[in-house]
């Protein structure tokens, strides 16, 4: 019994033992463990320094974690230098299919960090990146390369030895994409614009060079792209070794657009004898392309660049060369200066333009900034549009600054130009910009010039200021002025135009508005063969979308005339207008008569309405009414009493239409003349000034007058046939007393036809006639009886048949002659009752007189008297008896 509880204790001490090792054993073994886990941070980063590149170096922001099978890591940084390469997030690593499997939700991959990269170890090899990997599969949910984040999408790559896939899939970009044992085959490569529409796609394959920094040994790539108006494009990459051929052509037709040879060597990457065609322009293009890289192995740090290429184009003008030349100059992605210069010229029809623009490329890659040096000058020479001939246009660039932010810096230009028909101008503008691109930033500028306007017979000067801001676009000040304005029968006397309120234009797509107001004064309007309107002043307020449409109110003042209310629109090619004139007293408008009317307005009331327009090719149209209501005015000698006037117009190309759609009348209650005249209506229709395919009519024209009425027929201007006056029963007594003699005394009634022929060139009046209504009764003065008698004794037993006469026939034609020559042949039949009651006496008579003498001091009884007397005495006169 001592003996087996002897070997008992023993055995039982030795399993305690055991127990104990094996509990120490595992104590050390989770220490270790746990240790290990917990300096993962530091320790796997060297292990997995074995796969990156020597100055590369990874960096764990946490603790990994196992989850589902899979070893989920922190968020992980590769950092070159002291910039984070990569960084990722939701990063998990595994085992699967034979290799590793890495998945990442999140990646950010900054290609500038491989600017700052020194390179201090052999250069990098296929083979020593790709061979030395083990077998891995690789899923990023979102990559995004820095600068080019709008090109970020989901990544798939497999790795198996020496055979590589990339598939990637983006909004922008994707891609289908194998390497094996260094042969590159694109089986799928394109690229979207930002509306989802494919830009380019790109097929083919590559062998490439055993250096990764080498340029691919051999290969050919076709890439499939658009032109801007959608003419589809065909780009091939052919190259062996260090020499190859880029060419472009057109997809629908056999023509080549571009042809760019190029060489690669350790030096440099030259492109030399490039030729370039674009013939969609509005004129065929061409020319050539040189360009040259020097150091480009070293990256973009130590990159050179210098560029040649000439545009050739070919106008009105004849041929021209335009050369932009770049560098020598280094290029880098974050800091840049690389001096250009753009010279030579360019023709395009009848315009052209000269330029001489050094300048130097500024700022980041991503962002430059061409920032132009002093000297830097572009001229224009041409007509604009079609409108505007430049004579010279210049346009100094020197410290202007051009970003994708826009323009900054000074803005000038001076402007000589003319324009067809309508004179010339000379404009300078002088202002500074800020990051300006229409509607975005801010352009402030002030202008003056000055010039002829042909169709007016008019200097003019302007000065001013303004600014564009961002979508807003003022004119603060304007002062513009004329020495006169002509136009037709209008002179307008040193006008000015001044801004009354800003010009302001609101240009945002969504809320387009225009407003503004000015105001146009003078010192005084002149109206040929009438009078003046004194000191007008038209104020105008301007409202609609913009500068191309837009309506106008305003109102017109000149005087004591007025205020006439206007208003219309402007759509970009024809100005309208309304005017509607107030009732108003007609003495008002005394000013508007020609002085050699000696026209005095007494009474009446006056209103007008008018419409107008106005267009380039068309001249000013204009038409209306207007009314004239109790008028009194003195003419003269003559006061006419009880106007009225109805009076429908319309104005084209200087030329009145008088009576639109019914004739213009005029209507006068009573004319105090010497001989008075009542109830005088006038109607007239037709143009002026007349011709014969557009004639003047006076379709009415009749008096009452001395008792009886006087009428004429349409008279047209020019005439083809004449036009009949009818006198009807004229009293004789009146008019003799009219003519105020006391030698003879007439009563009775006469009437007649006088035909007016102004266009007949024998005479105005030819076979008119003139014959008494009924019995007529002669009575010569005893004096003037006696005086005509006493020379001879026959003349003296005629005188007594004709001291008292009873006519019972008369008749008597009447010429006048295109001098005035009045011819009067009258045939007098009656009876002398004091002598014989029985015997007839026939009188023959014949009198000439100028009626243009006669009638211009309206007082022709002496004449009449001194032609009597004339007649009396002469043999011609005969009387003859009964038989």
């Amino acid at each position: 019994m001592t003996t087996v509880s002897g070997t008992l204790g023993r055995k039982g001490a030795f399993f305690f033992k055991a127990h104990r090792f094996l509990l120490s054993l595992l104590m050390v073994i989770f220490v270790l463990v746990a240790a290990a886990w917990y300096f993962t941070p530091a320790w796997l980063p060297l292990l997995e320094q074995r796969y990156l590149p020597a100055d590369v170096r990874l960096i764990l922001d946490g603790r990994p974690a196992w989850r589902q099978g899979q070893l989920a890591l922190p968020d992980i940084r590769l950092v070159r230098g002291n910039c984070d390469w990569l960084d990722g997030s939701g990063v998990s690593l595994g085992r699967g299919n034979g290799g590793w499997r890495l998945d990442a939700r999140q990646v950010t991959a900054n290609t500038l960090c491989a600017a700052s990269a020194a390179d201090s170890g052999a250069p990098l090899t296929w083979q020593g990146v790709l061979g030395e990997l083990p077998s891995f599969s690789l899923h990023i949910q979102r990559l995004s390369v820095v600068p080019w984040q709008a090109y970020g999408g989901e990544l798939h790559l497999v790795h198996r030895g020496n055979d590589t896939r990339l598939n990637y899939r983006g909004g922008e970009v994707t891609a289908d994409l194998r390497m094996l044992d260094r042969q590159l085959t694109v089986n799928d490569l394109t690229l979207n614009d930002a509306a989802g529409r494919q830009w380019v796609r790109l097929q083919g394959s590559l062998g490439l060079s055993p250096q990764i920094l080498l340029p691919p040994e051999r290969g050919a790539l076709t890439a499939g792209m658009a032109s801007p108006d959608g003419t589809p494009l065909i780009a091939r990459f052919d190259w062996r070794q260090q020499n190859g051929e880029l060419t472009i052509s057109d997809g629908q037709k056999d023509f080549t657009l571009a042809r760019l040879p190029w060489q690669v060597s350790d030096e440099s990457i030259a492109i030399s004898g490039g030729e370039w065609h674009w013939p969609y322009a509005s004129q065929p293009l061409a020319g050539h392309i040189s360009l040259n890289l020097k150091n480009w192995q070293a990256g973009l740090v130590g990159l050179e660049i210098s560029a040649r290429l000439n545009v050739l184009t070919e106008g009105l003008r004849g041929k021209a060369n335009a050369v932009l030349n770049l560098g020598p100059g280094k290029i880098g992605l974050t800091d840049n200066a690389l001096d250009f210069r753009l010279t030579g010229l360019a023709n395009q029809g009848d315009l052209s333009l000269d330029a001489s623009i050094p300048g130097q490329l500024r700022g980041p890659l991503s962002d430059p900034v061409l920032v132009m040096s002093p000297g830097a000058l572009l001229r224009v020479v041409g007509p604009l549009f079609n409108v505007l001939n430049i004579t010279s246009a210049r346009l100094p660039l020197a410290g202007m600054q051009l970003s994708s932010r826009g323009l900054s810096g000074r803005l000038q230009a001076i402007l000589l130009a003319d324009a067809a028909h309508m004179g010339n101008l000379t404009l300078h503008l002088d202002g500074r910009a800020s990051n300006f691109l229409p509607d975005q930033g801010q352009w402030r500028w002030r202008y003056w010039g000055n010039g002829y306007l042909s169709p007016f017979h008019a200097r003019w000067d302007i000065n001013g200021r303004g600014s564009w801001l961002e979508d807003m676009i003022e004119l603060s000040e304007m002062n513009s002025g004329f020495d006169g304005l002509e136009y037709g029968l209008v002179h307008v006397d040193e006008p000015r135009l001044k801004l009354v309120t800003p010009f302001r234009w609101q240009r945002k797509a969504s809320q387009p508005a225009f407003s503004g107001g000015m105001s146009l004064s003078a010192r005084r309007i002149d109206i040929k063969r009438g009078g003046y309107m004194p000191q007008p002043r038209l104020v105008l307020q301007l409202s609609g979308r913009d500068p191309q449409d837009f309506l106008w109110r305003g109102k017109l003042q000149a005087g004591a005339i007025g205020p006439v209310r206007v208003n219309g629109r402007w759509d970009g090619t024809r100005l309208r207008g309304q005017a509607w004139w107030p009732q108003q007293p007609l003495r008002v408008f005394q000013t508007l008569l020609a002085p050699e009317l000696k026209m005095t307005l007494r009474d009446g009331e006056f209103h007008a309405q008018s419409a107008f327009s106005a267009a380039s090719g068309q001249g000013f149209l204009a038409g209306g009414h207007a009314v004239v209501s109790e008028g009194d005015v003195w003419m003269q000698e003559n006061h006419l009493q009880g106007i009225a006037l109805g009076l429908s117009y319309r104005l084209q190309d200087q030329r009145w239409l008088l009576g639109v759609k019914q004739p213009v009348t005029l209507n006068i209650d009573k004319v105090v003349t010497p001989i008075n005249l009542d109830h005088l209506a006038l109607g007239l229709q037709g143009y002026y000034p007349y011709d014969e395919r557009r004639p003047l009519t006076l379709t009415q024209a009749a008096v009452d007058t001395l008792g009886g009425s006087i009428r004429l027929s349409p008279l047209r201007l020019p005439q083809r046939e004449a036009a009949v006056l009818s006198l009807k029963s004229i009293e004789m007594s009146e008019l003799v007393t009219v003519l105020n003699t006391r030698q003879f005394a007439v009563s009775g009634r006469v009437s007649g036809e006088l035909p007016l022929n102004f266009a007949d060139p024998a005479g105005y009046i030819r076979h008119g006639w003139l014959a008494n209504d009924d019995n007529m009764t002669l009575r010569l003065d005893k004096q003037f009886a006696d005086q005509l008698g006493s020379s001879n004794l026959a003349t003296r037993a005629a005188i007594d048949w004709l001291r008292y006469m009873e006519i019972t026939r008369t008749r008597a034609e009447v010429d006048l002659d295109r001098s005035g020559n009045l011819l009067l042949l009258a045939h007098i039949t009656g009876t002398n009752s004091q002598i014989n009651a029985q015997r007839e006496v026939r009188l023959n008579y014949r009198h000439q007189e100028n009626l243009f003498q006669l009638w211009r001091s309206l007082r022709f009884g002496t004449q009449v008297e001194q032609t009597l007397e004339k007649q009396a005495a002469q043999p011609a006169l005969t009387t003859r008896g009964a038989q």
